[in-house]
């Protein structure tokens, strides 16, 4: 029988995080799933998704966490934008990572895990790539209806980034100046700005602030997240296991395979192909449809049996539910 208990801990600025966490009778694994809220919503995901989830993952024998992170459910603090633009557009660089480590260390000291998998819908799903690009302790992702796009351009991911990553830009940013494409890159808006100044130093505060003539013509707005390209090839190169599972009707399926996969199919072919993805025909992005969650959760339990073990079937919620033929994971990235 699983047991269920409510939890808190404090993230690094004090704030108090409220969860739960689900314990198996009988774990089979040595590591934990956390499951990472979706947007601005709760840690039971849209239409109860998350709870669906849990259950799935639970009967694995896989322990599961779902907190709420600062400013969100029932967990302390406040998110100071005025424009849910821009809520989403701090979430897809970063802004949950460090509750997310938090989280982590919570498990680690109190119940002794130090593998985890990182879960969840949109928001979550990019804090989750993004945190399993800085910790080795995330030993795979599975990531449902991804971001690979920024909702507005007032995102700022130095705010978010550590003081390591801070030096290792800075050290990549002085090796490129020597390079006539870098500085091409620099002239026609194509770098962050922010990045580039708080990485770098005062001394360059002018220079970056000096606006380059006019171009000929408009360069249009490029809405990829610039970091997003980094977390995954970081995770692909350490060879972790990541299922990515879109909705076939989602957009973001269409911005992950145009915006993503196609400017980056050269590297892509180059590095072990530990990832896959997974289209759910006619599916929106939250999963809305029992039958679409019912795909979901089918395709996550092959791809947890395949890559860490434990088994399960998935019994229909009531006797008049739709049967549903199983679907197995692609074998190659869509």
């Amino acid at each position: 029988m699983e047991h269920k208990s409510p939890i808190v801990f404090s993230n690094r600025q004090g704030h108090r995080l409220f969860g739960i966490l689900h314990k198996p009778a009988h774990a089979t694994s040595d590591l934990a799933i956390v499951l990472l809220s979706p947007g601005v919503k709760m840690r039971v995901g849209p239409e109860c998704l998350y709870l669906r989830m849990t259950e799935l993952f639970v009967r694995l024998g896989i322990p599961v966490l779902r907190f709420d992170f600062y400013g969100l459910g029932d967990s302390e603090g406040e998110l100071k934008e005025t424009h849910l633009k821009d809520v989403y557009n701090h979430i897809e660089v970063g802004r949950f990572v460090d509750d997310t480590f938090d989280a982590m260390d919570w498990m680690q000291k109190h119940h002794g895990i130090s593998r985890f998998i990182l879960s969840g819908l949109c928001g979550g799903a990019i804090t989750g790539l993004l945190a399993a690009s800085r910790d080795p302790r995330v030993a795979g992702l599975l990531g449902l209806g991804i971001t690979p796009l920024l909702a507005s351009r007032a995102a700022d991911p130095s705010l978010y980034m550590s003081s390591g990553q801070l030096q290792h830009l800075r050290r990549g940013y002085l090796r490129n100046m020597l390079k006539l494409s870098s500085w091409l890159r620099l002239l026609t808006f194509k770098s962050d700005y922010r990045v580039l100044w708080r990485s770098v130093s005062t001394p360059l505060k002018k220079h970056l602030r000096r606006k380059p003539e006019a171009p000929t013509a408009p360069v249009p707005y490029d809405d990829a997240n610039p970091i997003f390209p980094p977390a995954f090839f970081k995770v692909l190169e350490s060879r972790r296991p990541m299922l990515l599972i879109f909705g076939g009707s989602d957009r973001l399926r269409w911005d992950f395979e145009e915006k993503f996969l196609a400017r980056h199919r050269e590297r892509l072919a180059a590095l072990p192909q530990t990832y896959h993805v997974h289209v759910i025909e006619n599916a929106n992005h939250v999963l809305s449809f029992e039958e679409w969650q019912r795909e979901m959760l089918e395709v996550s339990r092959g791809w947890l049996t395949q890559h860490f073990g434990g088994d399960c079937t998935i019994a229909p919620r009531s006797e008049n539910a739709r049967p549903f033929a199983a679907a197995q994971p692609t074998t190659s990235p869509a």
